[in-house]
């Protein structure tokens, strides 16, 4: 509970925003919050963003008002059938889910009650209800296991054991301490001016202050006891051993606890792995293996089939609809979906291992403005860099714009969301499709943008030498 009264990072071509109501968003460039800097996803973030004002007060402006509930972007995209349609000003994080849709359920983060919406929020939430309702009876494809750990978050807490990521995760609970005591101190002066205070800023004010977690806290939970005492307290020695063990890893039944799989290690072939359900439907058939690969089918599906025949024709009957979802408790599922949900266009990028990262750049008119797209395709087993450290010697992605006169641009480029890697946990890394927006302002028919991108490209054994590559849109009638 954190979302406050602005959003963030609109799909602005989403029904949401213009069916049944066309609704004209106010885009203004507003500071990017200061704890943005400090999470692993908003270091490359400006120093401004464009926001649209959702609510004409927020819990912070002291009235009272209610706090709103984003969810964390950690495995939201685990599913098919989820939308990501805005983020909005919190503290979890620069992509955390403000609105967003899963299933047929639609969250809505933002607190307030229509009275204290802006028009254009009224409007809005007018065509959420009405787009959510096209999804009745579509129940979610995979459901949530409460307290799972993800592989994603395993990597990220491993970039908090190094000393100046440490260093950053002191500086973040210090912000929310501040955050926490001022919110304190405003509703202690209401109450000792005589003025009512809502039940919620009474709650708040008996909140313990928020203690520094210790350096090893997020990760002491993947160890077991004797695996704990191998690595002893050092972060390479960590680093090791969850980086080799990270595909073998499973919910071991405790709460956001995770553990190595000895079984499925021995059987060489990690639960995510494409071809772990042929491999192992394939050992049912050798005596020696198939009393083992017939516990790892049922422990990462939802079958129980007990002859090898059945998993056969389940594997043959679902092939190319088959995902693995950590967050439904590392589990194989079948999507559902039938083959008429429809997804947004995209350019046809045929990157290859000769040339892995394929690119396109367009432009499209959004009210007054313009939403430059540049659309990014990286060849299986590559990628390219969101964040490096300044020790590292990878080049992170940066994108340029050349404008002609009187276009301006709004806000910094909204960018995907990227992932630590796996052997350089502080590194973070793009991968598969990209998409890269931002506005501008000022843009007549004619018009040419040219956009210079600089990247780096590597796959587990070679990095290219970095790219520079220019791009170029002209603004259509």
């Amino acid at each position: 509970m954190c979302l406050d009264s602005y959003a963030h990072g609109l799909r602005m071509k989403h029904e949401l925003f213009h069916s049944p109501n066309k609704v004209q968003l106010t885009i203004e460039d507003l500071p990017t919050p200061d704890g943005y800097a400090q999470h692993p996803k908003g270091k490359q973030l400006g120093e401004t963003m464009p926001m649209w004002r959702v609510q004409t007060e927020g819990y912070k402006d002291g009235k009272g008002q209610l706090v709103g509930v984003v969810s964390r972007d950690a495995g939201f995209f685990d599913s098919p059938d989820v939308e990501w349609i805005s983020g909005g000003v919190n503290s979890k994080g620069p992509e955390a889910v403000a609105i967003g849709r899963h299933g047929n359920f639609l969250h809505w983060g933002f607190a307030a009650s229509p009275k204290y919406m802006t028009p254009e929020a009224k409007l809005v939430l007018v065509n959420a209800l009405h787009y959510i309702a096209k999804f009745d009876r579509q129940a979610p494809v995979a459901r949530k296991v409460a307290g799972t750990v993800l592989r994603e978050s395993v990597l990220e807490n491993l970039g908090g054991i190094t000393e100046a990521g440490y260093a950053e995760t002191l500086v973040r609970y210090a912000g929310y301490r501040k955050d926490s005591e001022d919110r304190k101190i405003a509703i202690q002066a209401k109450i000792d001016g005589g003025e009512e205070v809502s039940d919620m800023d009474k709650q708040m004010l008996t909140y313990p202050a928020m203690e520094d977690p210790g350096r090893f806290d997020r990760v002491r939970g993947y160890f077991s006891d004797e695996a704990w005492k191998l690595v002893d307290g050092d972060p390479k020695a960590i680093e090791q051993y969850l980086g080799s063990n990270l595909p073998f890893m499973h919910p071991t039944g405790g709460w956001y606890e995770l553990g190595v799989d000895q079984e499925l290690r021995s059987f060489t072939v990690g639960n995510a792995d494409p071809d772990f359900l042929s491999r192992a439907i394939q050992a049912l058939g050798d005596p020696e293996k198939s009393d083992l690969a017939q516990r790892l089918l049922i422990r990462y599906t939802n079958q129980d089939f007990g002859e090898a025949s059945e998993w056969q024709a389940w594997l043959a009957k679902h092939q190319g609809k088959l995902f693995f979802c950590e967050t439904a408790g590392y589990k194989w599922l079948v999507n559902t979906l039938d083959g008429a949900a429809k997804t947004p266009s995209k350019p046809d990028l045929k990157p290859s291992a000769k040339s892995p990262v394929a690119m396109a750049f367009s432009a499209a008119p959004e009210g007054e403005h313009h939403r430059l797209t540049l659309s990014v395709k990286v060849f299986k087993g590559w990628h390219t860099y969101d964040y490096v450290p300044d020790d590292a010697a990878y080049i992170p992605m940066r994108l340029a714009l050349s404008l002609p006169e009187g276009v301006e641009q709004i806000g910094d480029w909204q960018r995907p969301a990227s992932h630590p890697d796996r052997m350089e946990p502080r590194v973070r890394v793009f991968e598969g499709d990209l998409t890269f927006e931002c506005l501008v302002k000022g843009a007549q028919s004619g018009a040419e943008i040219d956009c210079t991108v600089r990247y780096q490209v590597c796959d587990a054994r070679l990095c290219h030498p970095p790219t520079r590559k220019g791009l170029k849109v002209v603004i259509q009638p």
